[in-house]
């Protein structure tokens, strides 16, 4: 993947920390890894007609809780956001499924994107379309 692909999500190439040494250590211990980590949540939003939960993620993605929902808070704040949340008409919140433990979990859906082929061009024969 070439770097212009892996910074597509116009986000900071490091994670965030508290200040805290142990967690300065782990922001920086992902940081060659982050946008490839995005790059795999967004495909697998994506590629779900029905959108994932967070516990979804980490179970395709085999990643802790902490790892697949910064990597989806990430996303849902790049420019332009690449992820969103669909309203459920009866509650006019969020849709929610039920996750492993039995509570109910926002579902993270892709908007329409077209994304850069591997060479980092955009494809011609479609617009990019966010909705």
């Amino acid at each position: 993947m070439t770097e212009d692909f892996l910074s597509f999500f116009n986000q900071p190439e490091n994670a965030p920390h508290n200040g805290v040494d142990t967690s300065i250590d782990a922001a920086e211990s992902i940081s060659e890894s982050l946008s490839a980590m995005r790059l795999q949540v967004f495909q697998e939003v994506q590629n779900a007609k029905d959108g994932l939960t967070c516990d979804e993620i980490e179970q395709v993605l085999g990643m802790k809780h902490q790892t697949a929902s910064a990597r989806l808070n990430d996303l849902m704040k790049a420019e332009p956001p690449v992820l969103c949340f669909l309203i459920d008409e009866k509650t006019n919140k969020p849709r929610r499924r039920a996750t492993r433990s039995g509570r109910t979990a926002r579902i993270y859906f892709s908007k329409r994107l077209l994304l850069p082929q591997e060479d980092g061009a955009m494809p011609s024969s479609e617009p990019i379309q966010l909705y």
